[in-house]
Parts: structure tokens; sequence; C-alpha cells
């Protein structure tokens, strides 16, 4: 759920909109309290503020014992706030959006909330830390002592690991774009999940690339598909997420797993296997890392989603001349990662903080996944429910509910959603959206869910 001041503020500026769209007029009688937090599925506390401050602003007065009236109508925005509600039409409106956080009811973010991740022991931890040596650079590598911490992780999950094949990066992101720069040439054909991650979509774009979508199951990819298009293709390089799949919540079965490597090894796929999720997710889960042992698989691991997303620290493992290969890229374009967030982050570790939280986290995500599942279904949609864990659930849509101008739709009523186009290589992907469980059963979202699916 949004926090009391986000839902605050998509009060006020529905009101706002609703003046400067001429459907309320000065002297009319704004909706009771009570008739208002009904409609929006919110409390009488938030409602209450949001009108108060529209009578601070002179724009409502309020008549003891008849409610809240409109005494003027706001002046016009500046003519650069004259922008689309933050529609995520496309990749990268998506992820500024995420970024930007301008609609309050946010079922499409990739993130878990921010209450999810401040309100643990973490924040304590992190309001008094300090450290040493804070003005020093870091080694091209990272942080030794994480890295040999993280060593242990990966040998826990089946991955063997030295030193010489880990290097720190600013989250997966950076380690993608750090694979991208080093081993995809333009024009380069390159194989990915589709759905899958979209901000590789895009960064692929960026580098001249075409990506080709490998059809991605609950299971894992399409071996089938896989195999074809990358004979097809000439492609020499696989992007993946074995599991807790963005966007879809799949995992990938061992023998799944088993038949991805083996045609890897025909078709001399290098396969970068993006696993954000690791440390809430089982040990013994499938991954083509430990199938593998870093022979053609590049591991890429990040506590952006496990931590607070400004941390940006990640890391990338593979075959030592690949490692070194990709940090020589790292120090040329980067330098060094951040000395100052990767001692936090071992720290956080070493005493314990980080484990607490993870067990905190995952309890949150289980239950918000139940509740979301629950309310999904409640309207009649088929659920995947999510294998091992993660934070999202892949919703398929009624065919009427393909256009993008769904996407305007929810943005006009406050509410951030993912569509299935910024996730796919195809021009017309079956509709469906990525639905973050932690808003997966947020009632205005619900309310406007059920609406559009009753429409024709």
């Amino acid at each position: 759920m949004p926090s009391p001041p986000l839902k605050i503020e998509f009060v006020i500026n529905s009101i706002l909109m609703q003046l400067r769209a001429g459907t309320l007029r000065p002297g009319q009688r704004l909706p009771s309290i009570r008739d208002e937090a009904q409609r929006l599925g919110i409390g009488k506390n938030t409602v209450v503020e949001a009108y108060l401050r529209l009578v601070g602003q002179g724009i409502l007065a309020a008549k003891p014992g008849s409610g809240y009236y409109v005494v003027r109508s706001p002046p016009a925005p500046p003519l650069e706030r004259e922008i689309p509600l933050a529609a995520a039409t496309d990749r990268i409106s998506l992820l500024a959006e995420q970024l930007d956080r301008r609609l309050p009811i946010r079922p499409g973010d990739g993130r878990p909330p921010t209450e999810w991740l401040e309100t643990s022991e973490l924040r304590r931890y992190l309001s008094y830390q300090r450290f040493q040596e804070a003005d020093s650079y870091n080694s091209s590598w990272g942080y030794k002592p994480l890295r040999e911490r993280l060593c242990g992780a990966l040998a826990e999950r089946g991955i063997a690991c030295s030193d010489d094949q880990l290097l720190m990066t600013h989250g997966a992101n950076h380690g993608m774009d750090l694979v991208i720069r080093r081993y995809v040439a333009p024009g380069d054909n390159v194989l990915v999940d589709d759905p899958g991650y979209y901000p590789l979509l895009a960064k692929l774009a960026l580098a001249g690339a075409n990506a080709i979508g490998v059809d991605r199951r609950h299971d894992g990819p399409d071996v089938a598909d896989l195999e074809a298009k990358a004979k097809k293709s000439g492609a020499r390089l696989f992007f993946t997420q074995s599991l807790a799949h963005n966007p879809t919540g799949g995992s990938i079965t061992f023998g799944t797993a088993y038949s991805v490597l083996r045609a890897a090894s025909n078709f001399n796929l290098l396969v970068i296997e993006d696993d954000p999720f690791a440390d809430i997710l089982p040990y013994t889960a499938p991954r083509l890392a430990a199938l593998d042992q870093l022979d053609r698989v590049i591991y890429i691991g990040t506590f952006s989603k496990t931590l607070a997303g400004s941390f940006r620290t990640g890391y990338l493992a593979a075959a030592p001349r690949l490692a070194s290969e990709i940090n020589e890229l790292k120090v040329i374009t980067a330098v060094s990662t951040s000395a100052h967030d990767e001692r936090l982050i071992f720290q956080l570790v070493e005493h314990g903080h980080y484990l607490k939280h993870l067990r905190r986290l995952r309890t949150r995500a289980s239950a918000a996944t139940a509740a979301s599942v629950e309310a999904l279904e409640a309207l009649g949609l088929n659920i995947r429910r999510p294998i091992g864990g993660g934070f999202y659930l892949w919703v398929e849509l009624p065919e009427h509910m393909g256009s993008e101008d769904l996407v305007h739709d929810a943005a006009a009523a406050g509410i951030f959603i993912a569509p299935a186009a910024n996730f796919s290589t195809s021009q017309e992907p079956a509709p469906a959206m990525r639905v973050n469980v932690a808003h997966g059963a947020d009632p205005t979202f619900l309310n406007w869910l059920r609406e559009q699916m009753g429409r024709r």
C-alpha cells in the first residue's frame, strides 16, 4: 500500500484535476468525507487531511454542518508539467516512474515497498554506523572481505568461486551493462527471456544489438525455442533469470536447467544468469551457475532488491579470464565501486543484521503473495503462483485489455501498472501485466481492474 503522504497527495491531485477539467466548479460541494474515503478505498483521516490542505491553499472552504465547498479553481500548472500521467507506455517511462514515484498505487513497481526495508532493524543500525577510510578508493575488484563473504554465499548455493572470479558492481544492471559492452557489438543477435527483464532490452537496443526473445514458461525457458533460435540466429549470448523471474514470477526446474545448459554447449552460448532474489530464495534452488560451475555461465547478483535500492551494490562471478576482462572494462568506465557501501553491507552481514532483515522480508513477501493471489483470483483471473518466492505475479488479461489506452486509464486513476509490451520483444504480446505482490491486493487497484475487465 502507498504511504499516507502519497495517498493525501493523490486525493489533492484528483480534486485539482477535476477543477482544471471543469467537472468541479466554484460553489460546488465536494463528496462527504465518508463517501470519498469509501470510493477511493482509503481512510477517512486521509481525506480530511487532503481537504484541509486545500482549505489552506484557498481552494476549498469548510462550512460547519454542511461540508466542503469549492471557492476557486487552482492556477494553471506550468507548461513543463503538462506531461502524460507517468503512464509506462515504454521501457524508459516504466523505469522513470519507478525512480520518480509520481503515482500512489503501485502494482507495476519492481521493488519492495520502502517501508518493508526502513521499518526493519537495518534502519536503526544504519542511523549510527560510521566507517574509517571513507575517503579512500576501493580496490578495482571491490572490498575484499565482502567479496570473500560472497564467495562463501555462492558456495552455499553450490557455486564454487575464488577471489579472481568475483568483482563488485553498481548493482545487477551495471553487471549486465559491463557484459554487453565487453561482448556485444552493434548488429549482434542476443537471446533473452520473453517476457523478460525490461532494462536489459533497453540496454541491448542502446548497444545496437538485436534482442531475440526465447519463450519463457513458468518452469524456465522453452528449450526447443531456445535451440531453434540459437541455431537460426547464430547468437553467442543468452540472458536469463532462472529464479523468481522478473516479470513472470516463475522459476526454473532442474530438468529445464540441464536442458538449457546442454543447448548452450551445443550452440556455444555464453549464458548470463541474473539472480537478484538469491538471498531470500532457497540455497538448493536450481541455478545454472551451480550446474555449470561458471564454465560458460556468468552469474550476476545484487543487494538492490533486498536492501535499499540506493545502495546500488551488486556483484558478478565468472570464469577467471572472463572476470578479468570484465573488471578491466569496469576500471575504464567506472574506476571502482563504493568502498563505503561495500564496507557497510559487510558489517550488516558480519553482525547478523542482514540475516534478521531477510527473515522479515521473506515473511512479508510470502504474506503479500498469498493476499495478492487470493484477491486477483477473486476477480476471476487465473494466477500462476510464484515458485519458491520473489516479488512478482504475471497477470494474463482479457483480449480487450491489450490496448495502450489501459496504461493511460490507470495513470489517470493514480495507478502505476507495468504492461506486457515493456517486457517483450514482440510488437503485439498477449495482454498481461506484471504485478508486485506488495500492491496486488490494493483496493483501489482491484476496483479499477474490475471496472476495466467489465468493459467490452
